[in-house]
């Protein structure tokens, strides 16, 4: 133990030699490695559950790529009465794990891994990741509707978060490692290394901001983590696009109208999603982690009849872009996939929600497009087209990442013929959903964050002079001979908690504070004894007309007062104001505000 933490401190110390962006480039390389191992290893457990519970016991398996249209039917119409029993099975292991070793494993974890970010300094507990990948594979491999991405974000942020803790680097550095490991896990698992650089830094904000000094470590871990997983898993697209295809202008006012479309549906998503939860499994009269078991079994019983509902259907997107299915069994599954995933996750089920989007963007797309070309082949040409910019599209809306969303799309299906209609579908849905988001932890934007408070703060109180803060009121001077009996009466009558105490020329020699009053307040004989001078402090600390508020609140901060005596530079004897912690909050807040 004694050699291991002496190496710890060893490269603790070089690391800190280095140049800040050097040094987290460097740790990024690592935190992408271990990433790309976390995403191998539940892809690995995830694929072996799915295939040993729910393959096994109900006989459902998603059609391969390539399936006829006639073979679909030998997929679809499954009927196993395994499926009332296994998901909520899982269920009921997952939320027994998850509350008894750790409660913040439940549900998507990209919410957690942005509460961290914003509220906790980057801290996650290292036994999360171990618990998230548990429970998560428990809760999808046994036919939870919930995707890979909220696992593998907090599987990789806990990876940053331990590897940060290791070193003991600074939360500005944690919070950024965290940002890396998430980036590099998901630009794994779904195969889109620089759509996942942008999406960790992105999907923090609802307005269209970047944590920008993630973006290079989150490359870098990405990269890293994709090669890592590569290595065993062939690289390359998620899914096959059949012909596709975007003629300008005439397709444009379709693709605005499916932009109105999505965004209409991801609101009833998302109050779908967070009314099942605030409305039905919160308020259910059952022990927390019994209540897994139950969305489980409600899953279960959409599955029994469309079992496409199940895992991430990802198959079933491959058959959409391919269309092999009809356009009103898209719409029915799209609507049919929203009540499974608030099932699933509103009832504390460990998952995310990235995948259960991408089917719904994609069914819903499917499902206008071949409307469409029906209704009005002129308008709509290519109706396969449509899947490919719902599966970006939509979830750009629903989760406010617009740039990230659309890289993503693009990269999941190695194709960026349909960019042009992926960006106005994706600024459609995300300008008409405002405020509307998936993630509820996410901040408006960085200046409302808690991560940036104080650095925000900090700047603005830089640039302002303390004559701005101060405000115009009556000073008490006490004279440094005033008895100690005039003194305490003088004090009881001024509201004022801190008296400059000035000699005969005016000049300041001292303070006075009510807490020095005290200490020799109920000594007899004293009244005439003990005069201002004698119980003032001297030297006194006191802040210049031209200095910032920021230097006045470190001065304050260093003797530990609440308010500071001001002079001008030329005078520095002379009190001309008194500057109070109150006073500077006060006008901070009204400047920011105004």
């Amino acid at each position: 133990m004694e050699i291991a933490e002496r190496l710890r401190e060893r490269l603790s110390n070089e690391l800190s030699r280095l140049p800040s962006q050097f040094r987290l480039m460097l740790l990024s390389i690592g935190v992408g490695v271990v990433a790309g191992l976390g995403a191998i290893l539940f892809d690995r457990l995830l694929g072996w559950t799915l295939h040993a519970v729910l393959e096994t016991l109900t006989g459902y398996t998603e059609p391969p790529t390539g399936s006829s249209a006639e073979s679909l039917f030998t997929f679809a119409p499954v009927r196993s009465f395994w499926f009332f029993i296994v998901p909520a099975l899982g269920g009921l292991v997952s939320g027994v794990i998850v509350y008894l070793i750790a409660p913040e494993a439940e549900g998507h974890g990209t919410d957690a891994m942005i509460d961290a970010f914003h509220h906790k300094g980057g801290q996650i507990r290292k036994r999360v990741p171990f618990v998230k990948i548990i429970a998560s594979v428990l809760t999808i491999g046994t036919g939870g509707s919930a995707g890979k991405e909220g696992p593998i974000a907090q599987i990789g942020s806990g990876f940053g978060s331990a590897f940060a803790s290791l070193l003991k680097l600074k939360s500005r550095e944690r919070r950024i490692l965290v940002l890396a490991g998430a980036a590099g896990g998901i630009g794994a698992i779904f195969q889109a290394p620089l759509g996942a650089a942008l999406f960790a830094p992105e999907v923090l904000y609802r307005d269209t901001e970047f944590e920008y000094e993630a973006i290079l470590p989150c490359v870098v871990s990405s990269i890293m983590a994709y090669a890592v997983y590569t290595q065993l898993y062939k690289g390359g697209a998620l899914f096959f696009p059949g012909p596709v295809g975007f003629s300008l202008p005439g397709e444009l006012l379709p693709y605005a109208i499916f932009g109105v479309v999505c965004a209409m549906t991801g609101s009833l998503y998302v109050r779908t999603f967070y009314g099942s939860r605030d409305r039905f499994f919160r308020p259910l009269r059952i022990h927390k982690m019994l209540k897994p078991a139950v969305g489980g079994l409600m899953l279960g019983t959409i599955a029994y009849a469309f079992p496409q509902v199940s895992d991430g259907g990802y198959g079933w997107i491959q058959m959409a872009l391919e269309g092999k299915m009809f356009w009103w069994t898209m719409l029915l599954l799209a609507f049919l996939k929203i009540l499974g995933t608030s099932c699933t996750i509103g009832s504390g089920g460990s998952g995310g929600v990235f995948g259960p989007s991408v089917f719904i963007g994609a069914m819903l797309g499917g499902a206008f497009g071949f409307l469409g070309h029906q209704v009005a082949p002129g308008w709509v040409v290519n109706p396969g087209s449509f899947v490919l910019v719902g599966i970006g599209g939509f979830f750009a809306g629903v989760a406010r990442t617009p740039v990230s969303s659309v890289i993503m799309a693009c990269e999941m299906s190695a194709s960026y013929t349909l960019l042009v209609p992926l960006m106005l579908v994706s600024s459609t849905s995300y300008l008409l959903l405002r405020n509307t988001s998936l993630y509820e932890k996410q901040q408006i934007s960085r200046i409302a964050s808690p991560a940036h408070l104080t650095e925000f703060a900090r700047g603005m109180l830089e640039r302002i002079r303390v004559h701005e803060a101060v405000r115009e009121q009556a000073i008490t001077r006490i004279p440094e001979d005033t008895p100690f009996g005039e003194l305490v009466k003088t004090v009881t009558r001024s509201g004022a908690a801190h008296f400059p105490v000035v000699d005969r020329n005016g000049r300041m020699t001292g303070i006075v504070s009510i807490n020095d009053i005290r200490a020799v307040l109920f000594e007899e004989t004293i009244d005439h004894l003990i005069v201002a001078r004698d119980v003032a402090t001297p030297n006194v600390v006191r802040v210049h007309w031209n200095d910032t508020l920021q230097q006045a609140l470190d001065k304050m901060a260093a003797i530990n007062v609440d308010e500071l005596p001001v002079a001008r530079e030329e005078t520095p004897d002379e009190i001309v104001a008194m500057l109070s912690k109150r006073d500077i909050v006060d006008y901070y807040y009204g400047r920011s505000m105004s």
